[in-house]
């Protein structure tokens, strides 16, 4: 399909919000209601997803990715904007359909964008949002002796296809975010083992995971080590919250959602990553989670 008719039909496809211009000028124009966050998310075809996956999939994950993030803010959705760089074997339109689709399930408008060849199919997707309460749940704001949580099973998203179906949590970061007592929280895109560490880090801590505790999603190979595909996977999109210890009991009583929450480590004074071992001592953690290379 050539570039202006993907354009034009993308234009016919999606309606702008009151107040707001988006596709068909040089950009995009809205009036921010108060604080805003901002995101980009890319995917890359060999890297995020294959050559013979369905292309509504891709452009499925591809949104879902980046609204994960402002998930993990406790943010709500106000825009959107995509840059697609498309081969001719692929189906760009129907890239754009799953995009859409999963950017309108979350309420979160289309409003601009870029369109281009290319050999590899790359869809980068920048998201925006407000507050949807008093504050930002950031990285940050943690510190020694707080929990560490998560919303839900971790492990298999890839061997089940689960990956192409991220599922961003933002009706439990928005309820997070309006608890005192819940300190820092990010989404769990490279693996529990990977981003527990970068949540410490930005809060000046050192981290303990206890993979015993870690809650194994049903789609990791009953063979496999579950503890360690749990912690290792990756594209979960649940969220790891840091909360304080003395009032965990009280977040477990008041959590709304049917999935509970579990406790999967602590953060410590010393920096670092450790981990406790079968035998229940506290050792180094030398699991790695996914990391990009460039």
């Amino acid at each position: 399909m050539k570039e202006n008719d993907l354009i034009r039909n993308l234009r016919a496809r999606v309606t702008d919000p009151s107040g707001v211009t988006g596709i068909g000028d040089d950009c995009c124009v809205w009036t921010p209601g108060g604080p805003t966050c901002l995101s980009v998310d890319a995917i890359v075809e060999g890297r995020h997803f294959r050559s013979e996956d369905e292309p509504a999939l891709v452009g499925r994950k591809a949104a879902g990715a980046a609204l994960s993030d402002l998930a993990a803010m406790g943010a709500r959705p106000v825009g959107a904007v995509v840059a697609l760089s498309c081969p001719a074997r692929w189906n760009g339109e129907a890239v754009m359909a799953g995009l859409i689709a999963e950017l309108e399930r979350h309420g979160c408008p289309l409003l601009g964008g870029d369109t281009t060849a290319s050999d590899q199919l790359v869809v980068s997707v920048t998201v925006w949002g407000e507050r949807a309460s008093a504050r930002f749940l950031v990285r940050s704001g943690a510190g020694p002796g707080d929990l560490l949580i998560v919303t839900g099973p971790l492990g298999g998203s890839l061997a089940s296809g689960r990956h192409l179906r991220p599922e961003p949590r933002f009706a439990e970061g928005q309820w997070l975010a309006d608890q005192p007592y819940a300190h820092a929280m990010m989404d769990l895109s490279d693996g529990l083992a990977a981003d527990a560490p970068k949540l410490a880090q930005a809060s000046g801590c050192g981290c303990l995971l206890l993979p015993q505790d870690v809650p194994v999603h049903p789609d990791v190979a009953q063979m496999s080590d579950g503890a360690k595909a749990a912690c290792c996977d990756g594209e979960d999109y649940e969220l790891l919250v840091a909360v304080s210890a003395e009032h965990w009991p009280n977040l477990q009583l008041a959590w709304p959602f049917p999935r509970p929450l579990s406790r999967v480590g602590w953060l410590l004074d010393q920096p670092g990553a450790f981990i406790e071992d079968r035998q229940g001592r506290v050792v180094p953690m030398t699991w790695t989670g996914f990391e990009h290379r460039t």
